[in-house]
């Protein structure tokens, strides 16, 4: 059986990404005033930030990265790599980037759940 320990290492990048993420897009991206306010000079002070976090969306690029992260994970099974690819995956669901980023996440917790069974095979 998975140890507590071992499923809150693999899952812990995911949940902050996942917070970060709606965070983001609750606070910085949704509300009307910040948009209002950022309209006429989109690349002045902390619109700038919140532009470049935009851009992100631009041909749902943060999804691809996440597919692309899940792709390499799934393919080399490393515990490493996976967590990565689950947080980029879950930061992409929640930032809009939801089709590709489903793809990068279900490949991401396949390549997670292979390594840990590899090191249980190890172990044994």
């Amino acid at each position: 059986m998975v140890e507590l320990r071992t499923l809150v290492r693999d899952v812990a990048p995911a949940l902050v990404a996942g917070a970060l993420a709606l965070a983001l897009r609750h606070f910085a991206i949704e509300p009307a005033a910040i948009a209002h306010l950022c309209d006429p000079q989109p690349w002045q002070g902390w619109c700038a930030m919140r532009s470049t976090l935009l851009q992100l969306f631009v041909q749902q690029r943060l999804g691809w990265f996440a597919l692309a992260v899940g792709v390499l994970a799934f393919a080399i099974a490393r515990p490493l790599p996976s967590r990565f690819a689950l947080a980029a995956g879950i930061a992409g669901l929640i930032l809009y980037s939801y089709e590709p980023s489903a793809v990068g996440t279900v490949l991401a917790a396949l390549a997670l759940l292979r390594s840990r069974r590899k090191s249980i095979r190890a172990s044994a």
